[in-house]
């Protein structure tokens, strides 16, 4: 598949891995692109397999400590690692049984920099002892020490004839393998507008860039047979001088580099133009970076292990004729995962997908939760309006293609009602056709009905599972739709803030309180319509579509609204007030009525004398 622009945008995280209570110091992939290992401040190395999409085992390097780790060129069985901790030594470990085969003393200071040829079994390496020494995997003895005269960072090119180092972040020197003694056949000077240091040296897969990463702020492409400056790549987060490691692509189209806000930013080669930013979701900066040189995948690192992008197929046949091809190779019995499977069929947004949750019973706990806590976070940053359904399963019955067909049938069935249900039916259906009067006036449905957006409904069903606890909503009068403002975490202390003091609004609102020793939840709806800053057309319409909601909201959510109130203003939504609304005093002292009495002094003649008559009789 040809990497592209609107690919790369594409990208999702597909996969967190928490092996490591430290930094992560480096990551690889094996030649074949189906391994990945990576070291990290906590001693650990980390192995992967890139095919099940999940980390295999752990090793450690207690004693030495590990910083930068290579695969070897031929085997994704052994690697070489420089040490962080007791001496500067490289050593040559096998994967398969954690041991030692070799180790190359000869560095007096940390090694910042480790190159594997692509061809045979020599490596480069350079230290902050000012050499860069050239080794051969089948002895412990260096082949070869050039003194470039500066902090050096080097690395081979793809033909394995030529290694560049970068001395003092101003020169570039092109040695020949073959002849390194001799000294660099080439030289380039290149500088930087701002003072930073080199922290990477990278040719591209096609051996015509030479990539410069620093920890200032900005990357730069180098023709690597002149030394021109192509281009210079700015406009990403670096303010604390961290080393960030900056990668190509394998088909050389495009740069990347990772910032300490987490995002990974892509750059066009040819035009250097900014073409994609990657939230990576890390809680801290990406100082490791490296693409699959033949996946369609890149890992990023900073404490937490990032894979994006797990598996890719191109459609062959049709989508049902392809699906369980496809998808049933991807379901493993002990490791849950997301698929998003692609239609055939299109909406305003592009093709439909299905959004399918796969989580055996006989995974890990933890795994479920996890899985099951980031669910709504991955369809969110997909984009809902690109789902068109979505499944779950446990065992492969539920989401094979009859599986899928079987969910179809029973998401188009009538849900079965209760006999309450059934009752209030029956009662609505006698109100509606019922006539009063003798004009027999038709019945009509009070109230507009915008519709819900699609963010909107997304977010009523995470209210709906307890996954959030405040909704608030506006009109967007122009396309006449409802949709979602926000659903940030509120207390009910920060519940005043939420409301708008220019604009009016819809509010759901979970309340928790204690009521008779009971921990109770309550949904409150506050509809806040701030005096009469609003233009009247927005009040007629905020009022006419508030009961729609409501009714919506309870059909077809089955959310309970406890309480309907509407206010003008923030200022008295306190615990107690809510409190109060929610649970009104049942029996309150109602004062009897009495006759106001009448004016004081002198009242005039009365108008009515009642006395006795002559025979006794009232008159």
């Amino acid at each position: 598949m040809k990497i592209t622009d609107s690919v790369l945008r594409s990208f999702r995280v597909a996969r967190t891995y928490r092996k490591n209570s430290e930094k992560v110091n480096c990551v690889d992939y094996s030649l074949n692109g189906e391994n990945a290992i990576s070291s990290s401040d906590d001693d650990c190395i980390v192995l992967y397999d890139i095919r099940e999409g999940k980390p295999e085992r752990t090793l450690f390097s207690k004693k030495y400590g590990v910083d930068l780790i290579r695969y070897t060129h031929s085997d994704a069985n052994t690697v070489v690692y420089s040490s962080n901790k007791l001496d500067d030594t490289i050593r040559y470990l096998s994967l398969t049984d954690n041991k030692y085969i070799r180790y190359f003393p000869g560095h007096t200071a940390r090694v910042v920099a480790l190159s594997m040829s692509p061809v045979d079994d020599i490596f480069i390496s350079g230290s902050l002892d000012k050499t860069i020494r050239i080794w051969d995997l089948r002895s412990p003895n260096c082949q070869g020490v050039t003194n470039p005269l500066g902090k050096p960072v080097c690395a081979f090119d793809p033909d394995g004839l030529i290694f560049a180092a970068g001395v003092e972040s101003q020169t570039i020197k092109l040695y020949d393998i073959r002849a390194f003694d001799k000294g660099p056949f080439a030289s380039f000077e290149t500088r930087f507008h701002r003072f930073c240091d080199w922290t990477g040296l990278k040719f591209s897969n096609d051996g015509k860039q030479i990539l410069i990463a620093t920890n200032g702020g900005a990357i730069r492409l180098l023709n690597a047979f002149n030394g021109s400056v192509l281009h210079t790549f700015s406009g990403y987060n670096n303010s604390k001088g961290i080393s960030l490691e900056a990668c190509f692509t394998p088909d050389s189209q495009f740069v990347m580099i990772g910032s300490e806000d987490g995002r990974v930013h892509v750059w066009s080669t040819e035009s250097g133009m900014k073409v994609a930013v990657l939230d990576g979701k890390h809680p801290g900066p990406i100082n490791t970076l490296q693409f699959n040189p033949k996946y369609m995948t890149f890992a990023s690192a900073c404490t937490n292990m990032e894979l994006v992008l797990d598996s890719y197929r191109e459609p062959a046949q049709s989508w049902d004729k392809d699906y369980d091809h496809f998808l049933l190779p991807l379901l493993t019995a002990q490791e849950p995962c997301y698929i998003l499977y692609r239609l055939d069929s299109q909406n305003a947004h592009g093709y439909e997908w299905l959004f399918i949750a796969w989580s055996p019973d006989q995974s890990p706990v933890r795994q479920k939760m996890m899985y099951a806590a980031t669910r709504a976070t991955l369809k969110k940053e997909f984009g809902g309006g690109h789902i068109k359904d979505e499944m779950f399963g446990t065992v492969e019955d539920d989401l094979c293609f009859q599986g899928y067909l079987r969910h179809m049938s029973s998401c188009s069935s009538p849900a079965p009602l209760t006999a309450a249900e059934q009752e209030l039916q029956r009662i609505k259906v006698t109100e509606v056709t019922m006539e009063f009067g003798l004009d027999k006036r038709a019945q009509t449905i009070q109230g507009l009905a915008f519709p819900l957006q699609e963010e909107a409904k997304r977010a009523f069903q995470q209210l709906k599972q307890k996954r959030i606890n405040y909704i608030q909503l506006r009109l967007d009068v122009d396309k006449e739709t409802i949709e979602l403002v926000h659903t940030n975490p509120t207390e009910t202390h920060e519940l005043p803030y939420r409301i708008p003091t220019d604009s009016p609004r819809y509010h759901f609102f979970v309340f928790k309180h204690s009521h008779q020793g009971h921990l109770q939840e309550a949904l409150v709806f506050i509809y806040s319509m701030p005096g009469y800053t609003c233009s009247i057309k927005e009040r007629m319409l905020y009022s006419s579509c508030k009961n729609r909601l409501l009714d919506e909201v309870e059909r077809d959510y089955q959310l309970e609204v406890i309480k309907k109130m509407e206010i003008d203003s923030g200022d008295g939504l306190t615990e107690d007030f809510l409190y109060e609304e929610v649970h009104p005093m049942e029996h309150t002292l109602k004062q009897a009525f009495a006759k106001p009495r009448g004016p004081g002094g002198k009242r005039g003649n009365k108008r009515l004398i009642k006395g006795a008559g002559e025979n006794g009789e009232d008159s």
